[in-house]
């Protein structure tokens, strides 16, 4: 398994995870809980107002680029 994910990170060293859902239901928190992002998403932003063309990238794994939808 790991020459194959090795293989993978060679040809897309980075994978961008947009988080989807309808306003309210948690994705910011979901987003903060799950890869440990360290600024507080959810506490931020009002409902409906997340901007998709920020990054928000855990210190643990930065591999994984997530994307917070309105």
């Amino acid at each position: 398994l790991h020459p194959t994910t090795d293989k993978i990170f060679q040809i897309c060293p980075r994978f961008r995870i947009l988080v989807m859902g309808k306003t309210g239901v948690g994705k910011s928190s979901l987003i903060n809980h799950a890869f440990g992002v360290q600024e507080t998403l959810a506490s931020n932003v009002q409902p409906g107002q997340a901007d998709i063309e920020k990054e928000y990238i855990s210190p643990q794994n930065d591999k994984f680029v997530l994307h917070d939808s309105k």
